[in-house]
């Protein structure tokens, strides 16, 4: 994507463990996800492990593996899973190069709360759970790579072609040095399942 965008002193409308995330200036549909500073100076600043810090990608990995696992779907099935975020593009901003997704929003037109949010707020209805099990059921049969499905990267979303479902909206693609998961599918489900298993212990745990 063209233009560079200016978000210095802009509210941003999340914030996760890597990532703050900001409402696109100019398309109220889109969202631009960049690297916390304080994760780049901790994990690729100077004084930090060798190998981190001579790697070409750095704090942008992350981006390199969600792109990658978004051309894969589309290379292998010519298109990405509804349940996967929109990947629109990259584009320079003050805060260093951002990833455009799309907007995913609920049945009022907000921005979709997470999983975890859901939850702790006591909204784990039985409409959530099953959407829940619907959405877990389509990774673990399809071939997308899901590294880290915690309930803070899963959003409740609404759309008229699917009704309502969750959305992942981070922690996709390959973090192995070996990438066994994209050679393997019985390896890349393996995974996932232990994973959600860890997701389910999760969110036993923080239910009002």
């Amino acid at each position: 994507m063209n233009g560079y965008l200016d978000f210095n002193g802009v509210k941003p409308v999340a914030m996760g463990c890597m990532r703050i995330v900001y409402a696109h200036p100019h398309d109220p549909d889109l969202l631009v996800k960049v690297i916390r500073p304080d994760v780049i100076e901790e994990r690729w600043g100077k004084g930090r492990v060798w190998y981190k810090t001579s790697r070409r990608y750095r704090q942008y990995i992350s981006y390199v593996r969600e792109i990658h696992e978004f051309v894969a779907e589309h290379a292998t099935h010519g298109n990405s899973p509804h349940f996967v975020q929109e990947i629109v593009g990259l584009v320079d901003t003050t805060a260093g190069l951002g990833l455009v997704t799309r907007a995913v929003r609920d049945r009022s037109g907000n921005y979709a709360r997470s999983l975890d949010q859901l939850v702790k707020a006591g909204g784990f209805t039985p409409e959530v759970q099953r959407a829940l099990d619907v959405v877990i059921a389509q990774l673990l049969d399809s071939t997308v790579i899901a590294s880290d499905p915690h309930a803070g990267n899963l959003v409740f979303a609404y759309s008229e072609e699917h009704g309502d479902h969750f959305v992942i909206i981070d922690g996709l693609g390959n973090s192995n040095l070996i990438p066994f998961k994209d050679y393997f599918r019985f390896v890349n489900r393996r995974s996932k399942e232990n994973r959600i298993r860890r997701l389910r212990r999760y969110i036993a745990s923080i239910k009002p």
